[in-house]
Parts: structure tokens; C-alpha cells; sequence
């Protein structure tokens, strides 16, 4: 069935105003996620393939919350201009009711819905646990701390190491390991030259024609070492490579309200079930916010006068629509019995629009306005 000249002309007007928000919020958001992954791609000394690669793992989280928000301000934008243009009024005249305009713009939001389930559901997860992977190989190689070159790096909390140079083969030279775990007696080791090897799966640092040098908080006194061979074990700073515990954010539906029995899932039991809801009823907002614009711009006679009032009231409508939705998904992670609020609360706030938008709504607001407006001359006489 083909869509109505009117219904293609509304979308005509909204696909623009969409795509522009879509790619602004995204681009704002995404450029704020990859800037908090370069700073941990670079003390990680790690090369500009894995950022890109975390930057695009990262995009899918990114659309989730942007989407939603671009169709909001695409509708609030195209239908301020039809407004403001008089179109609606042309419409109106010629005999179409409100919903003319309202039901290309619910197809609309039913797509991105669904898109956003798409990604929430299956393409999330699997970006997120990639980059969690990722992420713990980063960490566990040592190697590339040893591989940078005239910079301080921090593997882990405690431990400096600097490197001067390093040649094709492998050999460093110019090594400073500053190990402070223990604040009692922190030991700096120096050395003219070393290299990286594996005993096994343990790292070893083997320096050569150095110092170890060692203070002792208690009376001050340092103690100074020379040698000419030094092995310094790395192992105590590789991370635990055994088997993960994936957080909510990794897992699938399906493992979220049926994980595994182990005691790590059922400690976790409350937080996992809560996500899974969480997935379910986030991509409801992408429905309920486009109904409140259309709700507060389209409700009652359409004027210029009162635009900015009725686009002031979609913003803090939706403003409020969204805080209480966060705050039942932050309460519901520690109280359980919340979860029919998550589903509840979108679906109260797109049946208070729709009531706004019906026959019966309309002429609500309209004998409310004519009434305001017989008892204003009383009020100022």
C-alpha cells in the first residue's frame, strides 16, 4: 500500500532534520568516548589501529542514547517550521485531522525502536565484550610497556619503568624500574642495558652493568647495589588470565535472565536481571519522547505566538520523562520489585501524550483556552 502524498511530504521534512542531529549528538558523544580511550591507548603504548578499533567498538553504545534523542529533536524542529510556515493550517483547512501528521512520524519512531533494539540486544553485547577482551590483553602485555621508548609508563600502580632506547633486536638500553608497591623500602633499579624474555608464561626483565638502589622509610637510609647481571621477575604484575567474569553489559539476553549458576552470576543475580529489563524497556523512550513532541507542538490551535511555550514544555517534559526513568534503572539494580516501573513509567508518559493528541484531548485544550481567554478582561477590568 502506498503512502499517502501528505504522509511522504511529513517525512520528506523530518528525514533531513533527523539525520542532521543523528550525526551531530553522535559525533559530540563519540568524540568524547574516543578521547577517554586515547588517553588510555597511549599510557598503554598502544598503536593507532587499536584505537580505531575501540572507537568503532564503542559507536553502538553511542547510537543507543543518540538516536533517541535526534528523532526528539527532529521532530520538535520539523514541525516548529511546519507551524511556523502555516502548513499545518493549510492541512487543517483542507480537512486532515492531527493524526495525519502524527502517523508518519509513529512509523518513524517504530523503525528507530527497532533499531535500537537491534543494536541493544545483539550488537552491544558483542561490541562490548570484544573491547572488555581487548581490553585484559592489553593490560597483560608487558611487553609493550618495554617497547616504548624515551617515556614514562605505568603498567600497573606502583611501577614506573622508563626505557631510553631500543634497538631491531630487542635490546634496551638506558632502563630506570621504579617499584614503590611497598611504601616502607621503594627500590629503583638502573641499568646500562637489558631485554624482555619469557620463562614459560612469566615475564622476566633481564638488565645488565646496573644499580639497585633501596631507602628505607624508617631511618632514611639508602642502600646501593651494583651488578653486572639482574633478572627481575615480572610475573607479580600480570593480571590473573583466568576465566573472566563478564559483566552485564557483555551478555545477550538470554544470559542476563538465564546465567550460568556459578557464584559470581548469583551474586550478581539482581544486577544482571535488572540490565536485561533495562534493554527491554530503554528503546520504549525512542516512541514515548517523539509522542511528547508531537503532544506539546501539536495539541490544541497551532500559533506562533505560543511556539516558544509549547517547545519550552516538550524539553522539560522529556527532561522529566527521562530522569525518572534513569533513577527506577538505578533503584532497580538493588531493589528487584522496581522492575514493572521500567516498563510502567514509558508507558504512562506515551498514554498522557496520546491522550493530548485524541479527539478528546483537543477539545480539552481548546475549552481550556477559551475559557482562560473569557475570564482574562474580568481579571484585568
Amino acid at each position: 500500500m502506498a503512502m499517502p502524498a501528505v504522509s511522504r511530504y511529513i517525512m520528506q521534512q523530518i528525514a533531513g532534520p533527523f539525520g542532521f542531529f543523528s550525526l551531530a549528538l553522535t559525533g559530540v558523544i563519540w568524540l568524547t568516548q574516543s578521547l577517554r580511550l586515547l588517553d588510555v591507548i597511549i599510557t598503554k603504548g598502544q598503536t593507532a589501529l587499536t584505537y580505531a578499533t575501540f572507537t568503532g567498538l564503542v559507536l553502538p553504545s553511542v547510537l543507543t542514547l543518540t538516536l533517541p534523542a535526534a528523532l526528539f529533536c527532529a521532530v520538535l524542529y520539523a514541525l516548529n517550521r511546519l507551524i511556523t510556515d502555516h502548513e499545518l493550517v493549510v492541512l487543517s483547512a483542507a480537512g486532515q485531522s492531527v493524526w495525519t501528521i502524527v502517523r508518519p512520524l509513529m512509523y518513524l519512531a517504530v523503525c528507530i525502536a527497532l533499531c535500537v533494539y537491534v543494536i541493544s540486544l545483539w550488537i552491544m553485547p558483542l561490541t562490548k565484550a570484544i573491547m572488555k577482551d581487548e581490553v585484559m590483553e592489553i593490560r597483560a602485555d608487558l611487553a609493550v610497556i618495554f617497547l616504548r621508548e624515551g617515556a614514562f609508563s605505568n603498567p600497573i600502580q606502583g611501577l614506573t619503568v622508563y626505557i631510553r632506547e631500543r634497538d631491531a633486536g630487542g635490546e634496551m638500553r638506558g632502563i630506570l624500574v621504579h617499584d614503590n608497591r611497598n611504601l616502607d623500602n621503594p627500590t629503583t633499579y638502573m641499568a646500562e642495558r637489558g631485554v624482555l624474555i619469557k620463562s614459560g608464561d612469566d615475564p622476566r626483565l633481564i638488565m645488565l652493568n646496573g644499580n639497585v638502589q633501596r631507602r628505607s622509610a624508617a631511618d632514611g637510609s639508602l642502600s646501593l647495589l651494583y651488578f653486572e647481571r639482574y633478572v627481575y621477575d615480572l610475573s607479580a604484575f600480570m593480571p590473573d588470565r583466568g576465566v573472566r567474569w563478564r559483566e552485564p553489559e557483555e551478555r545477550y539476553l538470554s544470559e542476563l535472565f538465564f546465567p550460568d549458576a556459578s557464584a559470581a552470576d548469583r551474586l550478581h543475580l539482581d544486577e544482571l536481571r535488572a540490565e536485561g529489563h533495562r534493554r527491554l524497556t530503554a528503546p520504549l523512550y525512542v516512541i514515548t519522547l517523539a509522542f511528547v513532541a508531537m503532544a506539546a507542538l501539536l495539541s490544541g490551535p497551532a500559533s506562533r505566538t505560543t511556539q516558544i511555550w509549547r517547545i519550552g514544555a516538550a524539553l522539560v517534559a522529556t527532561l522529566a520523562v527521562r530522569l525518572v526513568g534513569i533513577g527506577i534503572e538505578n533503584l532497580v539494580e538493588r531493589q528487584n520489585w522496581l522492575i514493572p516501573g521500567l516498563y510502567l513509567w514509558p508507558m504512562l508518559a506515551l498514554g498522557g501524550a496520546l491522550l493530548l493528541l485524541s479527539d478528546r484531548g483537543q477539545r480539552w485544550i481548546l475549552s481550556l483556552r477559551l475559557r482562560n481567554s473569557r475570564a482574562q478582561p474580568l481579571g484585568t477590568g
